[in-house]
């Protein structure tokens, strides 16, 4: 009897706070934000694609894009897909990587015209290894964005070419990289580059060389 009485006393009582909070009151984040708390909770405190990004960007929604971070997720765009949270800033992309990402969508049409051309898979791959090179070292957007987009492009390029040793590189710095990012969550410290001295490159980032290894520019 008495457990009946504390459950109908709590339910109450959660009504009763419910009534009392005034209508615009909205959770701390959202109020932040400025959006509703469906953007980033399927059903809180359980977070959609957009909470997950929200959290692993030290709280931030800088260089946030929802149709490619959905795809990501394998899920739908979620609701409110026209809201733009106060710290959205969408970067500018860097010329370099805009020419790199051309030179890639050209040698991968080339590849997939001519998929027996061996040749051509590999310099598909080493074009994939110098745009992630250019990511991983672009500065302009959260480092948290850079190692996620120059993990892909090393990701497909030894996919394509098992003995792209540039691209293996890579994704040894990405680790890295990662691991500290995550060292720096931990620890309260904010982060966002990365002061190696090897200028962001695998391997050094001062060798030039030709090969199927992509490093040379």
């Amino acid at each position: 009897m008495m457990k009946h009485t504390l459950k109908l006393y709590g339910g109450l009582a959660a009504v009763l706070a419910a009534i009392s909070m005034p209508a615009s009151a909205k959770p701390p984040f959202a109020e932040k934000e400025g959006v509703a708390c469906t953007y980033c909770h399927i059903q809180a405190p359980k977070r959609n694609y957009r909470g997950d990004y929200y959290k692993s960007h030290q709280l931030s929604f800088a260089g946030f894009v929802d149709a490619a971070e959905a795809k990501k997720a394998g899920v739908a765009v979620g609701p409110g897909a026209g809201s733009k949270p106060n710290s959205l800033t969408t970067a500018k992309q860097s010329p370099r990587i805009a020419i790199l990402m051309k030179k890639a969508q050209d040698a991968e049409g080339a590849a997939r015209s001519a998929p027996r051309d061996a040749k051509l898979r590999i310099a598909f791959a080493a074009t994939l290894t110098k745009l992630g090179n250019a990511q991983l070292a672009d500065t302009s957007v959260a480092l948290a964005t850079r190692i996620d987009n120059a993990s892909q492009s090393y990701t497909k390029a030894g996919h394509i070419d098992g003995k792209n040793a540039a691209a293996k590189a890579g994704l040894e710095k990405v680790k890295a990289l990662r691991a500290k990012l995550d060292t720096s969550k931990k620890s309260g410290k904010h982060i966002e580059h990365d002061d190696d001295d090897d200028d962001h490159k695998p391997g050094g980032g001062k060798r030039k060389g030709r090969g199927r290894d992509g490093d040379d520019d």
